[in-house]
């Protein structure tokens, strides 16, 4: 990796913190490998596409986003052995002040896996710590003409699930500094993912932060407020200024940045269902049946789906239709959550609230109820470590008696 930038425009003394750290994670990973079962070690994420964010506070960089680790090995692990790996990383941790992610693929898997959004930046945008430097960009299946839609949406919903933490964080009244720092940052990644969403869906998506940059600052077809909001977005994430942000009203800025949101993600979904035309209406019945045709001929797509058939579906009874509740099924968790998404974030109107209160569990169909019950749901079926996040911002995720 000699050589290799970890940041966009960050100091050498920054890239020489993120390479001692990447080097020592190698090291202490390994170590718990015999030979030849650790195939490929590589950073991934935005600082193994070389265009990481920088913190600058007091005179000195630091990282702005955790280091994201892929492990690939050739078999399957013990189900001990993630968390083995993961406790080993926490003395880096610590005395870098930074966090370290860590996921583990198996070379089977990863050859079974769908095209997803996910894959196809990591191929193109990651930098090989240990093994085989070839592995990952031989993958030459993930494509981004061949990249799923659903999976798409599905960044969409993830980044937009910032938005309903947010709106949590503004119920408490008064932000305290962390809390403000956490909304911007939220905002902020869900601006980019919108933003990368509808790249995707006119056909101009790419891998690289600075690409995707220069391409919407480009687009005649976006509205001009919205690739202000990207343009915005982008800047900050390779360079973050709070202090830019200290004499906005955070909550103006939110609820103007949900409506212009709202209307990029109806325009992806106008693309992804063929329906021109489409409102949040009927949204949840159009959505469910498309998870029929979801996937096309991708043998790895419709496992996924009949796997997902075989579980128990949600008790929803509002009426659906039977190939929507059949959608309901086969689309699973992801599904149900793109479902009632509009619903929670933007208080979209309509029988699509009742059908969210009744697949969340909600107590009622007020936003504030369906966005505790969604976040509930999504962290069980969504974000396993999300219960941690909403510890650490102090967030009431329970119905409070009225």
């Amino acid at each position: 990796m000699t050589g290799e930038r970890y940041t966009h425009r960050g100091s050498p003394a920054v890239e020489r913190t993120i390479s001692e750290i990447v080097t020592r994670a190698g090291a202490l990973l390994s170590q718990r490998f015999a030979p030849g079962e650790l195939l490929t070690l590589a950073l991934i994420g935005g600082y193994g596409r070389g265009e990481g964010g920088v913190d600058r506070a007091g005179g000195q960089e630091r990282p702005h986003n955790n280091l994201d680790l892929m492990l690939v090995v050739r078999d399957a692990p013990p189900a001990v052995l993630k968390g083995e790996l993961d406790r080993a990383l926490e003395p880096l941790r610590t005395e870098y002040q930074v966090g370290i992610d860590m996921g583990l693929v198996t070379l089977s898997s990863l050859n079974r896996a769908p095209c997803r959004v996910m894959w196809y930046d990591v191929r193109h945008g990651h930098k090989t710590i240990l093994g085989d430097a070839a592995l990952l960009p031989s993958l030459e299946r993930f494509r981004v003409e061949s990249i799923l839609p659903e999976d798409v949406r599905d960044l969409l919903i993830n980044r937009g699930t910032l938005l309903v933490i947010n709106e949590l964080l503004l119920a408490r009244g008064e932000l305290e500094a962390e809390s403000r720092r956490a909304l911007i940052r939220h905002t902020v990644k869900a601006i980019i993912g919108y933003g990368d969403a509808l790249l995707f869906f006119r056909g101009a998506y790419h891998w690289s932060y600075v690409e995707k940059r220069r391409r919407m600052a480009g687009r005649t077809d976006v509205p001009e407020a919205f690739r202000r909001l990207y343009e915005e977005a982008s800047a900050f994430r390779f360079e973050p200024d709070y202090a830019g942000f200290a004499g906005r009203d955070l909550r103006a800025w939110m609820s103007e940045t949900r409506t212009q949101l709202a209307a990029v993600h109806l325009a992806c979904e106008a693309a992804r269902l063929g329906v021109p035309t489409l409102d949040w209406s009927d949204y949840p019945k159009r959505a469910l049946r498309h998870a029929l045709v979801e996937g096309g001929l991708d043998a790895r797509a419709w496992l996924h789906k009949l796997r997902a058939g075989l579980k128990s579906p949600p008790a929803v009874p509002v009426k659906l239709g039977k190939r929507a509740r059949l959608g309901l099924r086969l689309g699973g968790a992801r599904g149900l959550m793109a479902a009632v998404f509009p619903y929670v974030t933007y208080g979209a109107p309509g029988p699509g609230r009742e059908f969210a209160r009744q697949a969340l569990g909600a107590a009622n169909t007020s936003d504030i109820a369906l966005q505790r019950a969604y976040l509930r749901f999504w962290g069980s079926a969504g974000d396993p470590n999300f219960i941690h996040t909403a510890r650490k911002l102090g967030l009431t995720l329970e119905d409070t008696p009225s």
